[in-house]
């Protein structure tokens, strides 16, 4: 057959291989860490799943409740949370039905991603051939990146997965509406609108997070999509569109943000850091995610960040904060010749823009970068297209190199999957990449205590709380327990509490002691611990925590404790140190749960007035969540009319 007869291959079928070729590797390897285990945020956010599934089927009434009581977020995420109704019968047994699904949703996102991508070069004039590649090579790259395991492979990450899902199918939607805004502009509108609109809407209902899609849109917008050739009418509407979607989720966002600067001391009351402390802190772990994204390293990755230092302002942090300032400068500068860089930086700044600037939460989670490197990926793969489009050389050496780098990419993705599905080992790996992280030690010694191995257990937690003085109090109170479960002698009993005692004035904000004292009332309560502990130890303990200003300081730390040391009084029958506590619990955070105690005891003894006046005295403090709001009013709401129905019928 002569050289003219021969049929060309389909443009599509090389990048459509490509494509099918990440997925299946990107599955393959992610499956070594299905085995895996629960981690530290899944148990408050699953919890309630043993009553969704206690009796087999599905409790519809009790799912109602799961999907829609969540408080990881001011909305709820009721989505993510329907979500674990698909695979959450498997709690708090295995993760690994959850660790499947995330790695599904992971598989959809990379299509997502591959189609915005494909639309995105399509509508900024890049050739089909060429857009095709480019979109295919930069999600795989993507989706094979091993910062984005820890995402994936812990359950109650699904949240962010979820929300990304929809970031990506908004975006996606959207860059498909521009493109038709031309020549059929009611589709083209239609299209972006339900994208932005849509996408937004759906995505801070699985996590906030997706509040930051119409700045990512603007900045996809902005810096790559052409302006659009409109007519005078279609131009006012285009302008009003972008104040709509562009500026005013800007300015809330600004708003939102600016707030917190104002209330700073107040907002950052429960941290061990300070406004000035954590910005100059992120200026360097945003090098580090950048870093570990380029050239990943398979020790630098897990769940356990709690040990990453504060930096006040010193010569690294200056460094980091000039050296941003640079880049940005130069991708300025260079924004007429070439937009991609500059791009690439405002999208991984915008994506990082609440998680990752004055919002006081924890510093570090790799988890962040879901998206956020989406926009260097892209960048870095058209740029160096770019540069390999000049020479038959490069391009042989950009398809090497590419190809090289990707290997890479997969063995350091299968060292940390494997890891992940492997827990006995990589408890003790984490805990050595993380010697000073109280989180990495406690996860080791419960991995090795829930082999029954508890001595062993005990001697992590030991050497824990000598290198981390600001821990060792709830270490010493877990390896109370611990020695507890072992009936050690009365004497190691005493002296692991003395310790504990003593290290609790020099706990930090981030110590929570209410875990550690619940589970030791359990262990009261169930007469263990041949009898150590009696009820006015674990007031004095309580009562002790509340001395130390760090603690208390934390007004829900107070209401925690005050609360706590009232039910032990309740059970002693001392009504009048019951409801003082319960008043100082009160004061510290009005919640309906203590003021639900506080009208029951005072009821039961008649003072059916007195409980009438509580309520009045102490409005309480509703949560954010919209149903969860409703249903506790709607709870004082029958409080308070059962009361007054009482009082009318005694007259």
């Amino acid at each position: 057959m002569s050289s003219k007869t021969k049929k060309k291959l389909p443009s599509w079928l090389i990048p459509a291989v490509l494509l099918i070729l990440s997925i299946a590797l990107g599955v393959s390897i992610y499956s070594m860490g299905w085995s895996g285990s629960w981690h530290f945020d899944d148990a408050p956010n699953l919890n309630n799943l043993l009553i969704v599934f206690a009796n087999g089927p599905i409790n519809w009434h009790a799912a109602q409740d799961f999907v829609f009581s969540g408080d990881a977020g001011p909305l709820g995420r009721p989505i993510a949370l329907a979500s674990f109704l698909i695979d959450g019968s498997t709690w708090p047994e295995s993760p690994s039905a959850l660790l499947y699904t995330n790695s599904l949703i992971h598989l959809l996102n990379t299509l997502l991603l591959c189609g915005l991508l494909l639309s995105t070069l399509r509508l900024h004039g890049t050739a089909e051939h060429r857009a095709q590649l480019l979109a295919v090579i930069a999600a795989s790259l993507w989706r094979i990146q091993p910062i984005l395991v820890s995402g994936v492979l812990k359950a109650v990450q699904r949240m962010a997965l979820l929300s990304s899902t929809f970031m990506l199918a908004g975006a996606w939607l959207y860059v498909a509406g521009r493109s038709r805004l031309e020549q059929t502009p009611v589709s083209g509108w239609i299209f972006m609108l339900f994208g932005l609109g849509g996408g937004t809407v759906l995505g801070v209902f699985s996590k906030e997070q997706a509040g930051l899609l119409p700045l990512l849109i603007w900045t996809l917008d902005s810096c790559l999509l052409p302006k659009p050739e409109l007519n005078t009418n279609q131009q006012r509407l285009w302008r009003a569109f972008k104040v709509l979607a562009f500026y005013l989720p800007a300015t809330f966002i600004a708003l939102y943000l600016g707030k917190i600067v104002l209330n700073a001391e107040q907002a950052y009351a429960y941290r061990d850091f300070n406004l000035a402390e954590r910005l100059w802190t992120q200026s360097v772990i945003l090098w580090d995610y950048l870093r570990l994204t380029l050239l990943p390293r398979a020790p630098a990755f897990g769940p356990f960040h709690d040990d990453y230092p504060v930096y006040e302002i010193g010569l690294l942090p200056f460094i980091a904060v000039v050296a941003w300032l640079a880049i940005f400068f130069i991708a300025f500068k260079l924004r007429k010749k070439n937009r991609w860089p500059l791009f690439a930086i405002i999208w991984f700044f915008v994506a990082h823009l609440v998680e990752s600037t004055v919002v006081p939460l924890e510093l570090y989670f790799e988890h962040r970068n879901y998206l956020a490197i989406v926009g260097p990926l892209l960048a870095a793969c058209v740029l160096i297209a770019t540069w390999a489009s000049e020479h038959k050389k490069r391009l042989y050496i950009s398809i090497g190199g590419t190809v090289l780098y990707s290997v890479f990419l997969l063995f350091v993705l299968s060292q940390v999957t494997s890891l992940f599905g492997n827990n006995p080992v990589a408890a003790q790996i984490w805990h050595q990449q993380h010697p000073t992280s109280a989180r990495a030690a406690q996860y080791l010694a419960g991995g090795l205590a829930d082999s029954g191995d508890i001595p062993a257990a005990l001697y992590v937690l030991d050497q824990q709380a000598e290198v981390n003085m600001h821990e060792a109090s709830a270490l010493h109170l877990q390896g109370l327990q611990l020695a507890c479960v072992l009936n050690r002698s009365t004497s190691e009993l005493e002296q692991r509490l003395g310790r504990a005692l003593d290290s609790l004035s020099l706990a930090n904000k981030r110590f929570s002691i209410n875990d550690p004292l619940n589970k030791l009332k359990t262990i009261y309560d169930n007469q263990g611990c041949n009898e150590f502990l009696t009820r006015d130890m674990l007031i004095s303990i309580a009562e002790l925590a509340l001395i130390n200003d760090k603690i208390s300081g934390i007004a829900m730390e107070r209401s925690n404790l005050n609360y706590y040391i009232a039910t032990l009084h309740l059970d002693s029958r001392n009504l009048d140190k019951t409801m003082l506590h319960l008043e100082q619990a009160m004061q510290a955070v009005p919640q309906l749960v203590t003021l639900q105690l506080m009208v029951n005891i005072l009821s039961s003894a008649g003072l059916h007035q007195e409980a009438l006046q509580i309520m009045e005295e102490y409005p309480v403090k509703w949560p954010k969540n919209p149903w969860l709001r409703k249903t506790q009013q709607q709870t004082w709401n029958q409080i308070y009319n059962k009361l007054h129905s009482t009082l009318s019928s005694n007259i």
